[in-house]
């Protein structure tokens, strides 16, 4: 196996670009079956998860080059399989067919199937007028008639009870644009 392929997807596979990848295959139907080429696109900085996208477009080609993997049998050591290293060099050599595959494909002036992926992160309590939350005991409700009085010893527990942000992201939409040729 080349090791310097190995590198070099290791350092895509930490890319926005590479994210975007899985985000569309994720939540595009039509992506199956296609090669995914992610032209313009913006994540969501401030959220923990990496495939949390504000959009994703760009287009899909249909797979036309087949990746060939080295047998199973090579990735065996002492009796035993080693299944992490096979998927690497796996995902390794489908991202090298990919983007070989695209790159001819884009020179032979194919043009692939448009699409975009928007999605939207908010925040769910937003609207709520409540410091604490509904299934808060009684008497730690009872402390929201006083806000600036934190004499109560009850308010040592009160605050794991607060209201705060709750941040939900959801799929607005998911569509390919049928281009005219």
């Amino acid at each position: 196996m080349n090791e310097q392929l190995l590198v070099r997807y290791r350092k895509y596979a930490r890319t926005d670009e590479a994210y975007a990848v899985a985000f569309v295959k994720t939540h595009l139907v039509e992506a199956r079956g296609h090669w995914v080429d992610p032209v313009n696109f913006r994540r969501y900085e401030m959220s923990q998860d990496v495939l949390h996208f504000r959009y994703v477009e760009g287009g899909l080609f249909k797979r036309r080059l087949r990746p060939v993997y080295p047998p199973e049998s090579d990735f065996m050591s002492n009796g035993r399989f080693d299944e992490a290293r096979y998927a690497l060099v796996t995902r390794a050599i489908t991202w090298e067919a990919a983007h070989k595959d695209i790159e001819q494909q884009k020179s032979g002036k194919v043009r692939p199937l448009k699409f975009e992926v928007t999605g939207v992160s908010y925040d769910r309590n937003k609207e709520n007028q409540n410091f604490f939350v509904d299934d808060a005991p009684p008497e730690i409700k009872e402390l929201a008639k006083n806000l600036n009085d934190r004499t109560n010893p009850l308010w040592d527990r009160a605050l794991k009870y607060a209201n705060g942000p709750q941040y939900v992201y959801e799929i607005r939409s998911a569509k390919v644009i049928k281009s005219v040729a």
